[in-house]
């Protein structure tokens, strides 16, 4: 059996703030984990010898890569605005839809 989540936390009176600082965090933290594990990867490269430092900045995707990322961004979208899906979610189950 599953536990419940636990309520979410409020800080403002609208719930619309709430739910905006929600996407913030979740933006703040995938934005701030990313940033770290590529100046990560770009260091090793260039330690390396295996990328120049501005190898990054110079790189052109092939079709399948732009894709991948396409997939990448979307589901990015879906983690960042989930607490609105939620929403959306529930009020479609009060409508019966």
């Amino acid at each position: 059996m599953s536990t419940p989540k636990p309520p979410r936390p409020t800080f403002f009176e609208d719930t619309a703030n709430d739910r905006l600082t929600a996407i913030i965090t979740a933006l703040v933290t995938e934005v701030a984990g990313l940033s770290d594990r590529v100046a990560t990867l770009e260091d090793l490269l260039a330690a390396q010898g295996v990328l120049t430092a501005d190898a990054v900045d110079h790189h052109v995707l092939t079709e399948p890569q732009q894709s991948a990322r396409r997939a990448r961004h979307a589901a990015l979208t879906d983690r960042v605005f989930y607490v609105l899906q939620e929403e959306v979610d529930a009020l479609k189950g009060q409508l019966g839809a």
